[in-house]
């Protein structure tokens, strides 16, 4: 109770303080002008405390914690945002109601109670603090809907109601989290094994076009990025997403990256990720990255791959041919006047996919999650028809990832980038 009385008296000097000064809190010299002020605010009224005039003991554990609070809450995103994203153990937050907060803390999906708001307001007051942070992102009558990507990498989706039907403002913050940048950290994870991974790489410095698959929130920008890696530094790539979210621009030297952007309430028009990979045709690539299709993107990348483009992306899929499928679906929504049998054609250029799964059990009738791993890489052998063929080239999941001995056709473009065949 005398911690509650503490911050609501220091709250109020601040907030008084700042009214008075003007403070501009969007500005750096405002920031550090109001970390002075919390700074002399905490300091008084512990000074007081001391001096028995605030009728309660007051130690520096208070004055550490007091002071954390209000800096949370007028320089950094407020106490309940610094509290969800200082997590290291939530995957995903889920806001379905100021009192309803769920998260994903890797291994279950699970109602958290210390987390909470006190009604509809000050989750949008909440989801608008963030997205201070995000330039041209706005939440309100004219866009109640919005998607944006956080400076850390995550991305936040909110939606205002009556769009979200329960009458609740609600969001998601899926968070990044990577936590392995390379093939072989991958491995120490137990996402696959040393001799998948060495062929992976392998078919990354022969140019062989590489498409990840899985469901979603099963390590897709994760291996996506871990492959990127492992590209030749002579190589001029180019990354197309539609929110950013892959960190090779950062990492390699002569690469690029393109985001795509909605059409805005204030008259901006929208640049699709197709027409970036389009684009980056003209950008003199020897590689093309489309973070993820899922849409009319689909074809502007096998065009890309046809036109001699090594290229890699995710797409969403159930199984290696359930992906491949889903490719063909979002070819076709691109407007190209061409059929499923034609769009199917188009698929002769991908030479590789490899499958992601999070798997699941269930515990005393609660889902729980298994960790992340490869369960499936394979050659696109043939194309005929409706029908495609695809050749198994690993058996098993994860570290348990073992080579089947049916190489691919491409087997000899591997060894000349380094890769031996398991006996």
């Amino acid at each position: 109770m005398a911690a509650v009385a503490a911050e609501q008296t220091v709250r109020e000097e601040v907030e008084k303080a700042l009214a008075d000064g003007e403070v501009n809190l969007a500005s750096e010299t405002g920031r550090e002008q109001t970390e002075r002020i919390i700074e002399h605010a905490v300091s008084a009224y512990q000074a007081h405390a001391l001096s028995g005039q605030n009728g309660g003991e007051f130690t520096d554990q208070d004055r550490a914690e007091l002071t954390r609070a209000l800096r949370d809450d007028f320089i950094g995103l407020g106490t309940i945002a610094e509290k969800m994203l200082a997590d290291p153990d939530a995957q995903e937050w889920m806001v379905n109601a100021p009192k309803r907060v769920f998260k994903d803390n890797g291994q279950r999906i699970e109602r958290v109670t210390d987390v909470v708001f006190k009604d509809n307001r000050q989750v949008r007051n909440f989801i608008e603090r963030l997205l201070e942070q995000v330039e041209g992102k706005k939440l309100d009558r004219l866009t109640p809907m919005v998607e944006a990507r956080l400076p850390d990498g995550s991305r936040i989706s909110a939606t205002l109601p009556p769009i979200s039907s329960n009458g609740n403002v609600i969001c998601t913050i899926r968070r990044f989290r990577l936590v392995a940048m390379t093939l072989q950290e991958l491995v120490a994870l137990e996402f696959l094994s040393d001799q998948a991974a060495d062929f992976l790489a392998a078919c990354v410095k022969a140019g062989k076009n590489i498409i990840v698959a899985g469901p979603v929130s099963t390590g897709k920008t994760t291996l996506l990025n871990a492959l990127g890696q492992a590209i030749p530094g002579s190589e001029r790539v180019v990354v197309c997403e539609s929110s950013a979210e892959l960190q090779l621009p950062q990492v390699l030297q002569n690469c690029i990256g393109l985001e795509a952007r909605p059409a805005s309430a204030d008259g901006l028009a929208e640049i699709a990720l197709e027409r970036l990979v389009a684009e980056a045709l003209r950008a003199n690539p020897d590689r093309i990255i489309v973070g993820e299709c899922r849409g009319p993107e689909a074809m502007a990348l096998l065009w890309a791959l046809a036109s001699g483009h090594a290229g890699m992306s995710s797409v969403h899929g159930e199984s290696a041919e359930h992906t491949m499928s889903n490719l063909v679906r979002f070819a076709l929504t691109s407007g190209t006047n061409i059929d499923g049998e034609q769009a199917r054609e188009w698929l002769r250029d991908v030479h590789v996919v490899v499958h992601c799964q999070r798997p699941r059990s269930d515990q005393a009738g609660e889902r729980h999650f298994l960790p992340r791993r490869i369960d499936e890489i394979v050659e696109v052998a043939g194309i005929e028809g409706r029908r495609m063929t695809l050749n198994p080239l690993f058996a098993g999941s994860g570290a348990d990832l073992t080579w089947t001995g049916t190489g691919p056709a491409f087997l000899d473009d591997l060894e000349r980038a380094g890769f031996r065949s398991p006996q």
